[in-house]
Order: C-alpha cells, then sequence, then structure tokens
C-alpha cells in the first residue's frame, strides 16, 4: 500500500551504534548479531592487533568508525577503519581494551562495553554495531489509542522494546530498492502494518518467511526533497525481549515499471473559490452502509442528493471517519494510477495541489466544500488505487476497533465516507 509523507522529522534524529567485541579471548557472547559473533582464534596477524566492524547481517562498516587500543584508561593508539571495515595497528605486545569513537560528531551511539579485550595470544576480533533508533518519537493511533514510533533506517537498527507490546518505528527509504525486513538476534517479529495516518493492527505487507518479509520501494515513491517520501510503520512483537536489533536491507533493485514515469498534475475544470456555510446549516454525513445514495450535479456545478436542487453535498476535510483528507494533505501527497479498461496502463495523476486550493477554500468552522465533479473524480480514483473499498486489498479502509472489516459496508458508495449533506 503506498502511502507518503511532505515531512520525514525523524531525518534530524540523533542516531547511535550497539557494538559488541568477540575475540579469541574466550567469554560469553554478550551482544545481539548471533553467528557474527564468533569469537576470532587465529592466529596473530603479523601487521598488528586488528579489529573488523559489522552490522548484524555481517555488512561491514567503512567510514566514520575509529577504533582506540587503550592501556590503563590511557589510549595506546588508534586506527580509522578501512574500505574492508577493519582497522588494524601494529602495538607492542599485551592487552588491550577496545573503545569506539565517531567521525559524525552530531550523532550519539550505544555499544556495550563488555570483555572488550585484545591479547598477544588473540590479537583479532569482531565489533558488531547497529544505529539506535531515534530519540524523538512521532505520535502514532491505533485502535483509537496513542502510540510512540522511533524513526529507523536502512541497515541495523538497535532499538529498546516494551516487553510483551507491540512497539512501532518508521521507515522511510532514500532510495528506490527492494527491501528485506528481519530481527537477526532475537526471536521478536517485525511486520509491516501501513503508514502513519492509518496504521493497522494485522499485518499489511507480503508474507513473512523464515521471519523476513521484503517490499519494493519504487522511484516514484522517492523524494530529493523529503516531500512525497514513502513512510512505512514498522511493529515489532517483543515477546520477551527489552531489546534488538531491526535489520533493513536493501537486497537490490526493483524490477523496471512502467508506473515509475512523472506525475502528471490534474488540473480539474472548477476554480476552488472561498466557501462559508450558510448561517444555521446543519450537515449529515452519508451511511455508506445504505443500500444506495443518489447524488445529482446540478446547475450550480455542485452535487445535490436526490435531485439537481436537493441538498447539498460536501466533502469535509477534517472530523470524518476512518481517515481524513486534512491528514493525508499534511503528511502525504494524493494522486493514483489510471489504466483502460483492459487493464492497460495510462498515467499516473497527481492531485495533492488541486485538493489543498480545495481545502484552503472550504468553511473555516466545518472544513467542507461543496462537491464537484473535481472531488468525486478525485476521491473515487485515489480511494480506488489505495484499495480502501477493495475488500481483498490490505489498505481496506473500514474496520473496527479490532480491525474486523465492518458488515454492511455498501461498496458502490464507500467512496462517499467523507461526504455530507445539509
Amino acid at each position: 500500500m503506498k502511502q507518503t509523507m511532505k515531512k520525514s522529522l525523524w531525518l534530524l534524529a540523533a542516531t547511535a551504534i550497539l557494538l559488541s567485541l568477540l575475540c579469541g579471548c574466550g567469554g560469553n557472547d554478550k551482544t545481539p548479531g548471533g553467528d557474527n559473533q564468533t569469537p576470532g582464534t587465529t592466529a596473530a596477524p603479523a601487521d598488528g592487533y586488528r579489529v573488523k566492524v559489522v552490522d548484524a547481517l555481517g555488512a561491514p562498516y567503512t567510514e566514520g568508525v575509529v577504533v582506540q587500543y587503550m592501556q590503563n584508561g590511557q589510549s595506546a593508539g588508534m586506527q580509522v577503519v578501512g574500505a574492508d571495515g577493519t582497522a588494524t595497528k601494529s602495538l607492542p605486545d599485551g592487552e588491550y581494551t577496545v573503545e569506539l569513537s565517531f567521525t559524525a560528531t552530531n550523532q550519539e551511539y550505544y555499544y556495550d562495553a563488555s570483555d572488550l579485550k585484545l591479547t598477544p595470544d588473540s590479537k583479532e576480533g569482531t565489533v558488531v554495531l547497529a544505529r539506535k533508533a531515534g530519540a524523538e518519537p512521532t505520535p502514532l493511533y491505533v485502535e483509537n489509542a496513542e502510540k510512540k514510533a522511533y524513526a529507523v533506517w536502512a541497515g541495523c537498527t538497535y532499538v529498546t522494546l516494551k516487553k510483551g507490546e507491540r512497539n512501532y518505528f518508521l521507515f522511510a527509504p532514500t532510495e528506490a530498492g527492494v527491501y528485506e525486513f528481519s530481527m537477526p538476534d532475537s526471536d521478536a517479529a517485525v511486520g509491516y502494518y501501513g503508514a502513519p495516518h492509518f496504521v493497522q493492527s494485522l499485518h499489511a505487507g507480503d508474507e513473512i518467511v523464515d521471519g523476513k518479509f521484503t517490499v519494493t520501494i519504487r522511484a516514484d515513491m522517492i523524494s530529493t526533497d523529503n516531500t512525497g517520501t514513502t513512510v512505512m510503520v514498522l511493529g515489532v512483537d517483543a515477546g520477551n525481549n527489552e531489546n534488538a536489533t531491526l535489520a533493513i536491507r536493501r537486497a537490490g533493485d526493483p524490477e523496471v515499471d512502467e508506473t515509475e514515469g512523472p506525475w502528471s498534475p490534474y488540473a480539474g475544470t472548477h476554480v476552488p473559490k472561498d466557501y462559508s456555510l450558510p448561517a444555521g446549516t446543519s450537515l449529515h454525513k452519508v451511511d455508506i452502509t445504505a443500500k444506495s445514495f443518489e447524488i445529482v450535479l446540478g446547475d450550480d456545478g455542485y452535487y445535490h442528493k436526490d435531485t439537481k436542487d436537493g441538498p447539498l453535498m460536501y466533502l469535509r476535510f477534517k472530523g470524518t471517519d476512518y481517515v481524513t483528507y486534512d491528514d493525508i494533505l499534511n503528511n502525504f501527497h494524493i494522486g493514483a494510477y489510471l489504466y483502460n479498461e483492459d487493464g492497460s496502463f495510462l498515467r499516473k495523476e497527481e492531485y495533492t495541489e488541486l485538493m489543498e486550493k480545495y481545502r484552503d477554500c472550504a468553511d473555516k468552522a466545518t472544513n467542507a466544500y461543496p462537491l464537484t465533479e473535481d472531488l468525486v473524480y478525485i476521491l473515487k480514483n485515489y480511494g480506488k488505487h489505495q484499495g480502501w473499498w477493495d475488500t481483498e486489498h490490505p489498505g481496506y479502509l473500514f474496520h473496527d476497533a479490532d480491525d474486523n472489516k465492518i458488515p454492511g459496508i455498501n461498496l458502490d458508495i464507500a467512496w462517499m465516507f467523507a461526504l455530507y449533506y445539509a
């Protein structure tokens, strides 16, 4: 389900790194990362003490990390990791503990500082790193309750979890690709649960296989100016885990798709003008469980209930059930893929600019604007593109607080969920 966001607030959030040094001197495996933490017991390298820096999936960190070799609380030497993720330093034989420092001074780091020792008999070790989740949470509303979601990034992110609960995180990719999500160092389970304006209770993405799932992010879902970029809500069911590593691996390029072309702005035929609801007007929402609901285009250019002279129809941008178009416009773009009757792709239409004009001209008290042909066209196309009234689509909109599909929704008029009449 494609959702986009106008502002990526979490791109400025602090990041951190989870550290675990494993070496041939023995001791317990005390950090996450599974097989990547196997202590090195090979012969001492001729060129000095060597530390390899990798993430929980085994990918090397190749920049921004400095390995410091410490004796008696003092630095005996330091070395920046190289292109292969290793740092090697020629030092007199002895015992050294290892600390890390980082060249990105605006970032915060986390690591497990226990048992970080190199000896003359074991001069090699492996450090497993993970960025720390963003420090400033974004509020999410799930089943009418407010939750906190923290930013995570491609690569491995160390996350703090509430045991026995679902913990939420936000991922905004910066490049197109096929992304694989997993929890490599714990039995916590990660799933895809929609977008910030519509968080689902049930898994909304592809099937989870061997604890992993993949999602394709296409070029048209990425923005270079941080507007209109896809944001995914990830949920981690913690189980008994209080912390773990959330791994997001870019596994490859997406297949070339004709839908990756540019968006075509929809200009519409109606020019929105400032509108004020007549004094004393009461608004009644459309019952989308009714067997039918007729609207007719009047001579005034607006739709009316039942006849062209009947009660005036309105789109409300706020105060509606399920989702509000105001929230979408504040965080995402509105558009749709259009197809011929034979299913062949036509074009991608962008409706955001026109919808923003309608919203800005709406009645200030009720956030309502009279229903035009443009609005009908946009609401139908956008909702269909989102899968909002497709009962087999993961984006199906009409669920109760327990994420059960609401019975009795008339799918022919489901697009009217945000419509009211005078």
